[in-house]
């Protein structure tokens, strides 16, 4: 009969303080990190009401070496569109989100970006650029270009945030007040007139 063994006490300390000082760390140097949104447009796609837009982070450095020391993030987006109307609010008409994850590999010395949609992520050993490839021209199908009215006044509301990923349950269930964001989540509205 084989006997398994289980980590000393000691150890088991050692390991949870290392993954605290790890995760403190990062949320540290996350506090000056914002997510930045660029060409925000809705668009016609072959019958589809699309938004397109992109994402940047400004701090790309602190970001790669938060993904080369083990951490992986998620970015995720959602929009959507509420049809302005009189005094008793605005009836939402469509929604759209999706969620894209970024790792680093240390084998390959890549960092991979996974889009929805794509079978295979995207890689590059290059940080920026594999932030500019991915995230620079994502697009939300939020339904049939019909869903809009001619005169119609309307609201598209971008909601983004980024946030560490993979995180065991355990100590998420030891720090519940933490929030496990990379940035600050922002809040973006285009209203335009159909």
């Amino acid at each position: 009969m084989q006997r398994t063994r289980r980590p000393s006490p000691a150890a088991t300390a050692v390991y949870a303080l290392a993954l605290a000082t790890a995760m403190t760390l990062w949320a540290t140097t996350a506090q000056a990190q914002s997510l930045v949104l660029s060409n925000l447009v809705v668009d016609n796609k072959a019958g589809s009401l699309t938004a397109h837009f992109g994402v940047t982070a400004d701090d790309v450095a602190m970001l790669a070496e938060g993904l080369r020391n083990g951490g992986s993030l998620a970015l995720s987006c959602k929009a959507k569109l509420n049809k302005k109307s009189g005094l008793f609010g605005s009836p939402q008409i469509a929604a759209a989100e999706l969620t894209s994850r970024l790792k680093y590999d240390s084998l390959t010395k890549e960092y991979s970006l996974q889009l929805p949609g794509r079978e295979a992520p995207l890689k590059n050993a290059g940080l920026n650029d594999l932030l500019r490839e991915g995230w620079g021209g994502l697009t939300l199908d939020m339904g049939s270009w019909q869903l809009l009215e001619r005169d119609q006044e309307y609201t598209l509301t971008l909601d983004i945030r980024l946030q560490q990923t993979d995180i065991p349950n355990w100590f998420k269930r030891t720090l519940f007040f933490w929030a496990w964001d990379v940035a600050p989540s922002a809040t973006y509205q285009l209203h335009f007139k159909y």
